[in-house]
């Protein structure tokens, strides 16, 4: 007997028992509609955000795109919206049993999708049963990704202000030791201003020395000629490293101050060029598929059982 089927075979398998496809393909449809009605699945909606990442300093080659996707997948965010929303709860996740976490993590996984586009944005997507929640979490997420945005950005300027402070503090130091040395000089020779005093004292020495000033006035110009040869090259080079060292100091100043600016931002990192909506219609599940494969499914079981029926029945 030849084992092998024909088209008409099969065909002829349809024309001679058309009531029981018939009949299982009704079944099958009622079946799919009834066990897919929104009481028995409960739909779900998707609600979606596309963002552009800003303010967004790069630490490696990556680009700020994927720098953005690596805050969206932070534990911090999505232990953040888990705990304000009560999503264990929500979702029905009992986090006591031995992988509760574990079941819960992967949930929010599965809800919260985060991608890139083909224009480098960042796109997210989160579906819900309920459609003020999808959108609500869509939210809190861009929220929790700029507080952690400023949060990183904040620790490493923290960092930068110690050094910033510290190196202000060691140009203060010198600053202070040279002026406190020139304050002595100051008061134990009278110095003031070196290239100009040796000037004026110069000349003013040479006319004394043509008469008409008292012996104290000459003795006064004599012992200011002496210092002035004694600590003069000090005085003026403690001078000229004041100098700098003030410069340096105005210049660390300049550099903390904007080390504080940069602290005190509130800067957002995001983007918002498709803002979230409350959606209206269910994306889960999709009745019109499961109806179909589920009265495919059937009719095909149908149609192999009555054939082997009828093979074994010859």
């Amino acid at each position: 007997m030849d084992e092998r089927l024909s088209f008409g075979e099969f065909l002829g398998v349809f024309r001679r028992h058309p009531r029981l496809f018939i009949g299982a393909a009704i079944a099958a449809i009622a079946l799919s509609a009834g066990l897919s009605h929104p009481a028995i699945i409960k739909p779900r909606f998707r609600s979606m955000a596309i963002v552009y990442p800003v303010n967004l300093n790069s630490y490696s080659i990556e680009t700020r795109s994927d720098q953005l996707l690596q805050l969206f997948e932070s534990n911090s965010v999505r232990d953040s919206v888990i705990a304000r929303y009560g999503l264990a709860t929500h979702w029905r996740v009992d986090t006591a049993a031995p992988t509760g976490r574990f079941n819960l993590y992967n949930l929010y996984r599965e809800r919260v999708e985060v991608g890139k586009t083909r224009y480098e944005s960042v796109q997210l997507e989160v579906t819900d049963v309920d459609p003020v929640m999808a959108r609500d979490m869509v939210v809190t997420i861009l929220e929790q990704v700029n507080l952690l945005a400023r949060r990183l950005q904040r620790e490493k300027s923290l960092e930068v202000l110690a050094i910033a402070e510290r190196e202000l503090a060691i140009e203060k130091r010198k600053m202070d030791s040279v002026e406190a040395r020139l304050a002595e000089l100051r008061r134990a020779t009278g110095l003031l201003n070196y290239d100009a005093q040796t000037e004026e004292v110069t000349r003013g020495y040479l006319r004394m020395q043509g008469g008409g000033a008292s012996a104290a006035a000459r003795e006064e110009a004599r012992a200011l000629l002496k210092a002035l040869g004694d600590q003069g090259g000090e005085f003026r080079q403690l001078t000229d490293l004041g100098n700098i060292f003030r410069g340096n100091y105005a210049s660390r100043l300049n550099e903390l101050e904007k080390v504080r600016t940069d602290l005190a931002k509130e800067l957002t990192y995001t983007n918002v060029v498709v803002y979230p909506e409350v959606p209206d219609k269910k994306v889960y599940p999709l009745r019109w598929l499961i109806v179909l494969l589920g009265t495919a499914s059937t009719v095909f079981l149908c149609f192999l059982l009555a054939l082997w029926r009828e093979r074994n029945g010859r």
